[in-house]
C-alpha cells in the first residue's frame, strides 16, 4: 500500500475564467458552502489498485484538489501487487462483470484475493483513523473494508466503475462471488441505474463519472502546441521550430512484420494531412478495436467499387486514416490479457495488402509520465475527424466525454455508458450493435461525408459535457453522499 501525493493544479479562479464554466462553478460554490463543516474532523480516504493509467486515477487528482479547495481532508491509497494469479483473477472479475468469460469462481481465487490484500492493510492503517470515511474503488481492493473495519471505526463505501445492464450466468457467478463482502459498505456507488445488483439497490447512489475541463488531457491545445506534441511524441516527423525536446519515450507503431518502431519508419502516417478515425483504449476484446478495423477496411474496399474516382466522395474515403491507439506494453504490468488482444490485432494488421496497412496504424502510446501521455491522447483527438468508441460493453466510457468536450464529432456503439451520453444525431451518433461490421461501415462512411452534420455534433457535444458530466457535478454527488454517512 502506497500513499499517492497530488501535484498542485488548476484553482476554482482558473475555472471559473473559461466563461462556458463560470455560471457551474459559481452555482457549485453555493451548493457544497455547508460541506466543510459536515465533514470536519474526518479524512476521506480513496483506495484504488493504480496511480496510472484508467478513468479512476485520472479523476481522482482533480476531484481531490478541488475538495482540499473547499477546506475538505482527502488522501489516496494504492494497493500493491506482484503476483501474477491476482491480476489474472481480477481481470476475470472485471470481465465477468461485464458479462463475457466465465461466472465461475473458486475458494481458492477468493484465497488469493483476500491474501493480496491482507498484505495491504497494515500499512493502511498505519494512515486510517477512527471517524474516517474509506471508499474503495473497484473490485481489486474490495476485501480491504472488512480488514480495515475490524480495527477501526470506519464508515465504509464501495464505488464500481463497470457493469452491464442486462443479467446473465456470468454475472449472477461473480455478483455472487463479491456478495461475501457487501454487509463490509455502507453505501454503494455505481455510474448507471441499470449496472446495480438487485440486492444493493436500496443502499446506492448513482454517480457518473466526468472530466476534468483543464486537466493536461481535456485542456485547450492551440494548434501550434497540438503539432508540437505530435512532434515530440513521434507521431508527426520533426518540422522547425522545435520549442521543446523530444518526449524520452516515443509513441510506437506495430511494423508490417509485426515489430515495433518509430510511427513514420516504414510509412508516412501524416494524420495532419489525412482525414483520420481514432479510437483510443486499453487493449481489450471488450472494446471492439477488432470490429472496428474490419469495418474500416469494408468501408476502404467498398469505396474502391465506385466508378468516379475524381469524386470528392470517392477521394475523402480513399485518403482516410485509422488510427487505434492504446498503451505501450513495455509500460503495462497488471492487464494480462492486454498483450494477448494486441497481438490478435497484430496478425490482424499483418495480412492486410500494404494500401491498408499504409491507411491503418496501431500506435502504442508510452505510460512512463502521465502529463506526456495525457498530451499526447490530447493531441491525437483534436488531430482526429472522428473519434469512436466502439466497445462491446463500456462501464461509462470517459473518451466520449473527452471527444465531445473538445467538439470531436464521436460515432459510439450502443454500449450502456455511451448510450448515456451519446444523444444520436444531436451530439454524435450510436451504431446499436459494435460487431455489425456493415453497419459500422456505413456509420463510418456517413460522418466522413457530412462534414457540416460532424461541426453541429461537436458542437453539441461539448455543451452537453458541460451539462451533465464535468467534476464539479460529480463532486457535488460525492458530497452529498459522503456528508450523510455519520
Amino acid at each position: 500500500m502506497k500513499k499517492i501525493t497530488v501535484k498542485s493544479g488548476a484553482n476554482l479562479d482558473d475555472y471559473k475564467a473559461y466563461g462556458s464554466l463560470f455560471i457551474m462553478v459559481d452555482k457549485f460554490l453555493q451548493e457544497t458552502e455547508a460541506f466543510p463543516e459536515k465533514l470536519k474532523g474526518r479524512t476521506i480516504w480513496m483506495i484504488n489498485s493504480t496511480a496510472i493509467g484508467g478513468g479512476v486515477a485520472e479523476m481522482l487528482p482533480s476531484q481531490m484538489r478541488i475538495m482540499r479547495t473547499l477546506g475538505i481532508k482527502i488522501e489516496w491509497l494504492v494497493i500493491e501487487a506482484t503476483e501474477n494469479a491476482f491480476f489474472n483473477l481480477t481481470k476475470r472479475i472485471h470481465n465477468a462483470i461485464h458479462g463475457s468469460g466465465s461466472g465461475v469462481f473458486t475458494e481458492e481465487d477468493r484465497e488469493v484475493y483476500e491474501r493480496v490484500n491482507t498484505q495491504n492493510v497494515e500499512k493502511a492503517l498505519e494512515y486510517i483513523a477512527d471517524g474516517d470515511i474509506v471508499v474503495i474503488h473497484d473490485p481489486q481492493p474490495m476485501p480491504l473494508a472488512r480488514m480495515i473495519r475490524a480495527k477501526r471505526k470506519v464508515k465504509t463505501v464501495w464505488r464500481c466503475h463497470i457493469g452491464l445492464e442486462s443479467t446473465n450466468e456470468t454475472t449472477e457467478g461473480v455478483w455472487d462471488f463479491l456478495s461475501v463482502y457487501y454487509p463490509d459498505y455502507d453505501h454503494f456507488v455505481f455510474s448507471l441505474p441499470s449496472y446495480v445488483p438487485e440486492s444493493l439497490k436500496n443502499k446506492t447512489a448513482i454517480i457518473p463519472p466526468a472530466i476534468d475541463p483543464l486537466s493536461h488531457k481535456n485542456r485547450m491545445l492551440w494548434m501550434s502546441k497540438c503539432l508540437g506534441i505530435l512532434q515530440q511524441s513521434g507521431v508527426i516527423r520533426e518540422q522547425l521550430p522545435m520549442l521543446y525536446p523530444n518526449y524520452q519515450h516515443q509513441v510506437r507503431r506495430v511494423m508490417p512484420d509485426g515489430s515495433f518502431n518509430k510511427v513514420n519508419h516504414d510509412s508516412e502516417l501524416d494524420i495532419i494531412f489525412h482525414p483520420t478515425v481514432l479510437q483510443i483504449s486499453r487493449w481489450d476484446r471488450l472494446k471492439g478495436f477488432k470490429e472496428l478495423m474490419e469495418a474500416f477496411i469494408l468501408m476502404k474496399k467498398e469505396n474502391e467499387k465506385k466508378a468516379d474516382k475524381s469524386s470528392m466522395a470517392y477521394r475523402r474515403i480513399r485518403h482516410t486514416r485509422l488510427a487505434l491507439g492504446g498503451p505501450d506494453p513495455a509500460f503495462v504490468s497488471d492487464d494480462p490479457e492486454g498483450m494477448e488482444v494486441l497481438n490478435e490485432l497484430i496478425e490482424q494488421y499483418k495480412g492486410l495488402s500494404v494500401d491498408l496497412q499504409r491507411s491503418i496504424a496501431l500506435l502504442l502510446l508510452p505510460l512512463d509520465n502521465p502529463k506526456e501521455n495525457a498530451l499526447i491522447v490530447n493531441a491525437l483527438q483534436r488531430s482526429a475527424t472522428i473519434v469512436v468508441q466502439n466497445s462491446i460493453q463500456e462501464g461509462f466510457g470517459l473518451t466520449a466525454t473527452e471527444a465531445m468536450w473538445k467538439k470531436r464529432p464521436v460515432l459510439v456503439s450502443g454500449a450502456a455508458g455511451l448510450r448515456a451520453q451519446v444523444q444520436h444525431n444531436i451530439n454524435g451518433k450510436i451504431n446499436p450493435d459494435p460487431s455489425d461490421i456493415k453497419k459500422l461501415a456505413q456509420a463510418l462512411e456517413d460522418m466522413l461525408s457530412n462534414p457540416l452534420e460532424r461541426d453541429k455534433w461537436g458542437f453539441n457535444g461539448q455543451v452537453r459535457v458541460i451539462n451533465k458530466f464535468t467534476l464539479f457535478s460529480q463532486i457535488k454527488s460525492w458530497l452529498d453522499l459522503l456528508s450523510t454517512l455519520y
